[in-house]
């Protein structure tokens, strides 16, 4: 049973599965592993830096597009998808609601600085995969 909750934001996490999908791809094959600023700015300059940026970018100009309530969606279903800490006898509306909730409850940021942690998370897609999937909603 496909759940009719974000019935109206289907499109809006496909998007952003697919754009984030493609981020962490790059991230991925560039085999860069960190280290201190220096090398960072070194592989920016690089092939796989320069298409990072490019699809680091792609997703957040998509998500500064979105409106804040679309952004506190997105934020509240890839914390549940990335912790996975859930009432699973509770519907899941409600898991949803008690998330919700509780980010409501803690205050919200700006858009600028809720988009900022979004895409702070390589594994952004699949979080979000895991709390749709969780929330019964299939894209």
């Amino acid at each position: 049973m496909k759940n009719s909750l974000f019935t109206e934001r289907t499109h809006i996490f496909s998007e952003v599965v697919s754009l984030a999908e493609k981020w962490k791809n790059a991230h991925d094959e560039s085999g860069f592993q960190g280290g201190t600023m220096a090398a960072w700015r070194e592989f920016q300059n690089t092939a796989a830096g320069k298409r990072l940026n490019e699809m680091e970018n792609k997703l957040k100009d998509y998500l500064d597009t979105l409106n804040f309530d679309d952004i506190k969606v997105i934020k509240v279903v890839m914390y549940l998808g990335r912790d996975k800490d859930y009432d699973k006898s509770l519907s899941t509306e409600m898991i949803y609601n008690s998330y919700f909730d509780y980010f409501n409850n803690q205050g919200w940021a700006s858009k600028e600085v809720e988009i900022h942690q979004l895409t702070g998370k390589y594994p952004l897609a699949d979080y979000l995969k895991s709390g749709l999937n969780i929330l019964e909603v299939y894209i």
